[in-house]
């Protein structure tokens, strides 16, 4: 084995047991409990399934078919209206196992058989029971296998769901703020934690100038989605790692795929360039914003880097999906071996780690961006040309930075 690899720092096994954790899948059974201050027989109401039955959840309407009356099986349509005008709609069968009304409903998903349970809700459960001040819910979801971010975001969205259906019981609205409120905390706690674990790595300063530097990254691919019409996603830091922000829904396009992946870096930008601009003409500046401009751009560059799941890898492989079609892995595999090569002449382990990510992931048969409206000839250019500006803004100001401290 080589040396530089023998050599490397803690960082680099913690890192990979990290990733490992990360990839790794298991069900998943949050709960989440709390006071409703409405009768039982209005909660269980909203719950419960009968055919016809039409709900309003925000910008989703919710509707129920009867499509099996001897088993009890409903086929659930959520149609969502994005503040772009366009529709999304999604359906899941569910068969009602057991209901005692008006103290517990339990659902199972139908219509599985034969597919993966990977991320699929598989069983609702809700309970009430009167209370002196109301009704207490409590509110059970069984998941298929996630990793374990989305095991976090899964108990985070069960309670802000509890939430949503309690404004809407009470009040007739769904409680969105709170709902919001429980996302950001997942990124604020996350983000501490983040803090801490890379202070261990560096120092106080840099640690924080990082988690900066990534909250306004991540910031600028949550800014994406509500710029192609979806409400504000998630974001969540990750230890030793970086931070990673997630749509609430899935892409329509690869455009999206695209821009929302460039966003990040994009974004980015504009802090990277208002610390080195005045550099460049001469102004003085602080040295912890000369650290804080460094920071920027080594973690925008290394994020623009052509593999997966880094920006760079996620929006070259729409472009590639678009040009080569089922042989796109093909690509992104040669890109990976390339990026291991990179690694093993500059002694890189970070470099080592993810080309053997792109490899790994790209060895099996992939459906890539399957069921996305592809990009367009002038998409496929406007993409790569975003791309390629983006790159070299950043490499650019390092350029200046590299001359300066020579």
């Amino acid at each position: 084995m080589p040396e530089f690899i023998l050599n490397a720092g803690v960082e680099i096994p913690l890192i990979l047991i990290l990733l490992a954790l990360l990839g790794f899948r298991q069900r998943v059974n949050p709960r989440a409990s709390l006071l409703v201050k409405a009768p039982p027989e209005k909660l269980f109401a909203l719950v419960d399934l009968h055919h016809g039955k039409v709900q309003t959840w925000s910008r989703t309407t919710v509707t129920s078919e009867l499509i099996d009356e001897a088993r009890q099986v409903f086929r659930m349509t959520y149609v969502t209206t994005l503040s772009t005008g366009t529709q999304q709609t999604f359906q899941a069968d569910f068969r009602v196992a057991e209901r005692r009304e008006p103290a517990y409903l339990e659902l199972h998903r139908e219509g599985l058989e034969g597919k993966s349970l990977n991320n699929e809700l598989l069983k609702i459960v809700t309970e009430t029971e009167a209370h002196s001040d109301g009704t207490w819910l409590t509110l059970k979801y069984d998941w298929g296998p996630r990793p374990l971010i989305a095991q976090v975001l899964a108990r985070a969205d069960l309670w802000g769901g509890a939430y949503r259906l309690k404004g809407l019981t009470e009040t007739g609205k769904p409680d969105e703020t709170t709902h919001q409120l429980i996302s950001a905390g997942v990124a604020i706690v996350t983000g501490v934690v983040s803090l801490v674990a890379f202070a261990l790595m560096t120092s106080w300063l840099v640690s924080g100038l990082l988690v900066v530097a990534l909250a306004v990254h991540e910031f600028g691919h949550l800014l994406a989605y509500r710029l192609i019409g979806q409400p504000w996603g998630r974001m969540i830091f990750l230890p030793f790692l970086g931070a990673l922000a997630m749509p609430r829904l899935p892409y329509e396009t690869q455009a999206q795929a695209v821009f929302s992946a460039l966003m990040g870096p994009g974004f980015s930008l504009l802090l990277a360039l208002a610390i080195t601009l005045p550099l460049m003409l001469g102004i003085a500046l602080p040295a912890w914003l000369i650290v804080s401009g460094i920071v920027v751009i080594g973690l925008n560059l290394f994020n623009l880097l052509p593999v997966e799941p880094l920006d760079g890898g996620v929006a070259l492989r729409s472009i590639l999906a678009k040009l080569m079609g089922t042989y796109a892995r093909f690509g992104l595999l040669a890109i990976g071996v390339m990026i291991l090569a990179t690694g093993f002449y500059f002694e890189q382990v970070i470099l080592l780690i993810f080309g053997g990510i792109s490899v790994l992931a790209n060895l099996k048969p992939r459906l890539i961006d399957h069921g996305l409206t592809p990009l367009s000839i002038p998409g496929v250019m406007i993409s790569a040309l975003s791309f390629a500006a983006i790159v070299a803004a950043y490499i650019t100001m390092l350029a200046f930075f590299l001359g300066v401290f020579r």
